[in-house]
């Protein structure tokens, strides 16, 4: 998987250099250097996003939770079960060979120390988030209301306690940082090691090679753009009631209020410009070293002013009990509450929802954006080194944080508890604004004042803890906002490291202007609004990360050189007709819409040999496809008939699935069941074409060398420039058979290429290009690496991208076939 220096040239750019002057070292003008897809497609998708939430707030507040209750309804196995397979796959990652690969050159050094690179991690990954649910999430899980969660009356107080500390690590665990690993892995892979743009278009390279560059890649980016967008702009929103909250409590003339929350948005955006506008390596790595030194600062102090023995005990005794429940956390859906209809009403069918979804939504919005960041500041590092970074410190740390906080928030509740203060309480109740001896009834508190509520329990120091966590809260605010512009900027920018400052401005004052039109939809519930925008985005994205570890698992066996991205594969891409039609392709794509029966029988045909008629294939994908079209049809007439026409659907792609998979075992073309079962599904009309032009195209290149002609007119050969010369015939099983092709090459070493060279067949033409394919394929290799580097060697392989039968004949010329020729997959697929 060889690609060219300068890749990034070859994306859509528009650039403007317009200098009017020059004040020290300071360049005054217009300099911008962008996607213009990219930017102004996602650009007016969240403009219009936020107008309508402007204009329309409470139409916008009820369709965006008519949103998240759908996705929450349908999508929670797909949510759950991913994030199962996204942990297992870097489990296997690590422990395979490939975690000794270096993510740059084997010279490249770690850019940023150990302990710069954890802090980094850790701001970007979570930030406010642990401010606002540190101590209220263990709250709200141990007193979630009768019948609020899925513990309620089951077992004592204590064992409620360690279930609320168990559910929130679940949820601040491997499950979330897990997204990050995998994107930010990827990313910095292909980038570092391969030199392809830093964006996440770059991440599909080993899937559909140069086209990543075209319209595909663009459609990549600009989701990437809006997904990150919606995923920060909930933790701003989230951050912005949680700073309101605490400066109402220590300015009591300052109101907690919607329109205060946006005052303070854009206040702390103009901070978070200022910061974005000095670059990754000034602003945002000294506001990463900041904000962890503060929150250490105040972890420690609470530490040691609370029952330390205490905390300490809590942390080991939470871990164990996450590592006995994490297979049992990680797979339970909530299945029977969903429903709604346990007969003894202990039930929580809601929480599911505005819990475990809502965090797996909102880390995957955030992957992009995260994933992007890693990559950045991880050059040099191993794959292992990379996962043990991501996947322990930070989540070990996060842990000691929740351990510490929600350990303290649970004390005060269960004190208060036995102190009899109620909601109602003149002191610690819900609207107090003094506790009763220290002593707050968290249950009853605003989430916003919980924090703040633990902070005043310290006594003397609680107006000192909470100054410094408001500050903390602040700098977060400023390193999320100015991470999430840089990120989006360099998106938009197709990688572009350094985007020119007006940029930057531009997408740091959208997200504010996002924020903004989040939580003006939400109103007084600002939350559901923000949860909805995380849920909402998040769902597309899943199914993305899990073509990335495909993406990724590729491209390190291409590195290995357990795979050769030269061998065979199918004669035209999947998604061919999208970035290079022609009126045939398009026609065929056409026809296969509402009658895929005729390609897919044919590919049947040809790949079984005949077996059956060829209408006996034909019919029987006939039969199975209409037949679900008629009984979707009758769904007026025969109430729930359809269900039965969308099992008959799944037959229709089950057959379909089992014929491209034989192509792929007649050819030797790698992949797998389940790859070929998505692609039939999702896109059965591309797949019908492509199975078709398969068995039509390949089969050519089998013809009688004697022959030439053939390539272009199946029915009658043209005259080629070996038709005048006496040669053995060359069946399809000869050159199967060692012997007859080696025989063969000896008898007539220059007709081949004298042939490939013949203006018979039409530039542009799948036969030219195959021709021209093969042709290049023969001569001497010039970009062999030295063999003796463990990091850089490849393996041989005698695999080709032609049929296997035809493989050998070329071979026998020259096994060494140059493959940086061919180092994208796009010169086979136009064949």
């Amino acid at each position: 998987m060889e690609v060219e220096e300068n890749a990034s040239d070859r994306c859509r750019w528009l650039k403007f250099n317009w200098k009017w002057g020059q004040i020290g070292r300071v360049r005054l003008g217009i300099f911008l250097r962008f996607n213009p897809v990219v930017t102004f497609l996602s650009a007016a998708i969240i403009w219009s996003f936020v107008i309508w939430c402007a204009v329309r707030a409470e139409a916008s507040k009820k369709e965006m939770s008519k949103w998240m209750l759908w996705i929450t309804e349908v999508f929670t196995w797909m949510y759950i079960g991913t994030s199962d397979i996204w942990v297992l796959f870097l489990v296997v990652l690590y422990f395979s060979k490939y975690g000794n690969m270096k993510l740059g050159k084997p010279a490249d050094k770690p850019e940023f120390s150990d302990l710069t690179y954890f802090t980094m991690l850790f701001a970007a990954g979570v930030a406010i988030g642990l401010f606002y649910y540190g101590v209220a999430e263990p709250i709200w899980h141990y007193i979630p209301g009768d019948y609020g969660n899925r513990y309620w009356g089951r077992y004592s107080d204590n064992q409620r306690a360690q279930d609320a500390i168990n559910l929130t690590l679940f949820h601040w665990g491997v499950h979330g940082w897990v997204v990050y690993a995998v994107v930010g892995l990827l990313l910095a892979f292909v980038g570092y090691r391969k030199g392809l743009p830093m964006t996440i278009r770059s991440c599909f390279y080993p899937l559909i090679g140069d086209k990543i560059y075209g319209w595909m890649g663009d459609a990549v980016d600009i989701f990437s753009v809006v997904c990150i967008m919606f995923g920060v702009c909930t933790s701003l929103g989230i951050g912005v009631m949680q700073i309101n909250g605490g400066l109402k409590r220590l300015i009591t003339s300052i109101e907690y209020s919607t329109t205060n929350q946006i005052i303070i948005i854009w206040a702390v955006t103009a901070c978070a410009t200022a910061s974005v506008v000095s670059g990754l390596k000034v602003g945002i790595r000294r506001l990463s070293e900041i904000c962890f030194t503060l929150g250490m600062f105040i972890m420690l102090i609470c530490v040691f002013a609370d029952n330390t023995w205490h905390a300490l005990n809590v942390y080991v005794q939470s871990l164990g009990y996450y590592m006995q429940w994490i297979v049992q956390l990680g797979f339970h859906t909530d299945a029977f509450a969903q429903l709604r209809n346990a007969p003894d009403g202990k039930q929580a069918e809601r929480w599911f929802n505005d819990w475990t979804i809502f965090y797996w939504g909102w880390w995957i919005a955030w992957s992009p954006f995260v994933g992007m960041f890693i990559a950045k500041i991880s050059k040099g590092r191993t794959i292992r080194q990379f996962i043990n970074a991501t996947m322990t410190a930070p989540i070990l740390y996060v842990f000691l944080w929740l351990c510490v906080f929600g350990s303290a928030g649970l004390k005060m509740e269960r004190n208060a508890t036995l102190a009899n203060i109620t909601c109602s309480s003149p002191k610690g109740g819900t609207g107090a604004t003094s506790s009763l001896n220290g002593l707050y009834r968290l249950s009853c508190r605003q989430t916003t004042d919980m924090w703040f509520d633990v902070m005043e329990g310290y006594g003397d120091l609680g107006t000192f803890l909470s100054v410094i966590s408001l500050i903390s809260i602040i700098i977060y605010f400023v390193t999320s906002s100015d991470s999430g512009s840089l990120v989006i900027d360099c998106l938009s920018a197709n990688g572009d490291p350094e985007p020119p400052v007006m940029q930057r401005i531009f997408w740091a004052l959208t997200e504010g202007a996002t924020a903004t039109a989040l939580l003006n939809a939400g109103g007084e519930e600002g939350l559901v609004a923000l949860q909805s925008m995380s849920i909402a985005s998040g769902v597309p994205y899943t199914i993305l990360l899990c073509f990335m570890c495909v993406a990724l698992w590729r491209a390190l066996k291409i590195e290995a050189g357990d795979l050769d991205p030269n061998g065979p594969q199918f004669t035209t891409s999947l998604l061919e007709v999208l970035s290079n039609p022609t009126p045939q392709s398009v026609g065929r794509v056409l026809l296969a819409i509402i009658a895929p029966w005729y390609p897919m029988g044919n590919a049947a045909y040809r790949i079984e040999r005949g077996k059956h008629g060829r209408w006996w294939y034909m019919t029987i994908m006939a039969v199975l496809f209409y037949l679900w079209v008629i009984l979707m049809a009758l769904e007026p007439v025969v109430d729930a008939i359809w269900y039965v026409g969308w099992a008959i659907l799944i037959g229709f792609f089950s057959y379909a699935t089992s014929i491209r998979y034989s192509i792929r075992e007649e050819y030797n073309i790698y992949g797998n069941p389940v790859e070929d079962f998505f692609a039939v599904m999702i896109v059965y009309p591309f797949a019908a074409y492509q199975m078709e032009h398969h068995v039509d195209n390949a089969n050519k290149l089998d013809l009688p060398l004697s022959d030439p002609g053939k390539f272009n007119d199946p029915e009658r050969a043209k005259p080629g420039p070996a038709n005048n010369i006496e040669t053995p015939s060359m069946t399809k099983e000869n050159l199967s058979s060692k012997g007859h092709h080696n025989n063969a090459m000896e008898s007539f070493p220059d007709v081949l290429p004298g042939y490939i060279k013949t203006p018979e067949a039409s530039r542009g033409s799948s036969d030219w290009n195959h021709i021209d394919t093969a042709n290049r394929l023969d001569q001497p290799r010039q970009d062999v690496e030295n063999p003796n580097d463990p990091d850089e060697a490849r393996r041989g392989s005698t695999n080709s991208r032609r049929s296997p039968h035809l493989r050998n004949n070329f071979a026998a010329r020259d096994n060494t076939a140059s493959r940086a020729s061919l180092s994208s997959t796009t010169e086979w697929d136009a064949v």
